[in-house]
């Protein structure tokens, strides 16, 4: 015989495992601090890169004014300057990287909960069946 709440029950666990499970499981995998760790890590290498994107797109949009006053610039304000943008993009998006991950960890783990303790009513009701026969 057909339980309608067991099938219900492992409906919704079947739609969550496919569709958030698979990042709930990655996210398993890491304590919290080792996530957010590797996150900001990832966000570190993005940001250099991407800093580096713009410093050349400013020198190629800027060549003329730049190669004009190549003799009067002071290279070490100007490395300054580059280097105290850098560090301030850097934390900046450090802090919001650490924030969206901490975030993303603790809805992964909200999720796992609630998960586990659908398998855990699903385990009951099969060991419950098991001792009526």
């Amino acid at each position: 015989m057909l339980n309608e709440n067991k099938i219900k029950m492992m409906t919704k666990m079947a739609i969550y495992e496919k569709n958030e499970g698979r990042r709930m499981l990655k996210n398993a995998r890491y304590y919290k601090g080792d996530y957010i760790a590797f996150g900001v890590l990832k966000s570190f290498i993005a940001t250099t890169f991407s800093y580096m994107i713009l410093v050349v797109m400013y020198v190629l949009c800027n060549l003329e004014s730049l190669v004009a006053d190549i003799n009067t610039m002071d290279y070490a304000v100007i490395g300054k300057k580059l280097g105290g943008y850098y560090v301030v993009m850097l934390v900046v998006f450090a802090i919001i990287t650490g924030l969206v991950y901490a975030y993303q960890y603790d809805c992964s783990r909200k999720g796992m909960k609630r998960y586990f303790s659908r398998l855990n009513k699903l385990e009951r009701f099969y060991s419950g069946q098991k001792n009526k026969k």
